[in-house]
């Protein structure tokens, strides 16, 4: 559980990954993944395990089989989104903020088409040097402060998901402001994002981090929460919509896993 409380850099997919580890080896299944949850409030794919797990230990089923299912759709649903992704529109020019394994799938099966992604720091955050590595092996990058998000033009905001809850859809901070200055300027806002990121529950508070600017200490959370009409097209693993329910797309997935576990 340490493992999960002292990463900074990588995103829901690996927390799911780590999660399912723990769960998988805990004569509490269910308690384990609750107590997962908890680390990062806001993290979709947490919230996805506990309620898989849970549903599971309703049913009855052997929790080793139940994890190994898990692990296989979690690999199906990155190669599901890949085709997603490719039948997706290329804007020659993106906008997006921090890191997203998502995003970086993206561009790169994009990389014939994006010229230049401008690249927003999320503050607090600690993604912003893994995300231009990643990003520059693809296309030009341009860093750019978060405050200036509306100064450049851009065909879309791009941004991933760390969770799509029935209220809102929570990612990094500085996605709203992106989101709302690339709608301001009239290019497109996607969220591309792996159907294991979306639950049918309410978004809990993220957790907050203390940040010192100007000799003051503010806490301020780590997951801005974005109202799901902000955006123009989500790209995920069961194809491209313009409006997306997150408890049917959980509910897909639940039987998907439970009812397709290995022998």
């Amino acid at each position: 559980m340490d493992s999960l409380s002292e990463e900074w850099v990588r995103g829901a997919s690996w927390y799911l990954e780590k999660a399912l580890e723990i769960v998988a080896n805990s004569p509490d299944p269910v308690s384990a993944a609750d107590a997962a949850r908890r680390v990062r409030p806001g993290m979709g794919s947490l919230d996805f395990l506990y309620l898989v797990v849970r549903a599971a230990a309703v049913r009855g089923l052997n929790m080793r089989e139940v994890a190994r299912s898990v692990a296989t759709y979690l690999d199906d649903a990155k190669r599901r989104l890949d085709v997603s992704i490719t039948k997706a529109g290329c804007p020659k020019r993106v906008a997006t903020v921090s890191f997203s394994r998502a995003v970086t799938r993206f561009l790169e099966l994009k990389r014939s088409c994006v010229e230049v992604v401008y690249l927003a720091e999320s503050r607090p955050g600690a993604e912003f040097a893994e995300a231009l590595r990643m990003y520059s092996a693809f296309t030009d990058v341009v860093p750019i402060p978060d405050s200036a998000v509306g100064a450049f033009e851009y065909d879309a905001a791009v941004v991933g998901v760390d969770g799509y809850y029935l209220d809102a859809v929570l990612n990094k901070v500085g996605t709203l402001p992106l989101l709302a200055a690339a709608r301001a300027r009239g290019a497109r806002t996607v969220a591309v994002f792996e159907s294991y990121k979306a639950v049918p529950l309410t978004s809990p508070k993220p957790l907050e981090v203390s940040v010192e600017l100007g000799g003051r200490t503010t806490a301020v959370p780590i997951f801005d929460k974005i109202p799901p009409g902000l955006f123009d097209e989500f790209i995920t693993d069961y194809g491209i919509f313009r409006s997306l329910d997150p408890a049917d797309l959980f509910h897909k997935a639940l039987e998907k896993i439970l009812n397709k576990r290995p022998e």
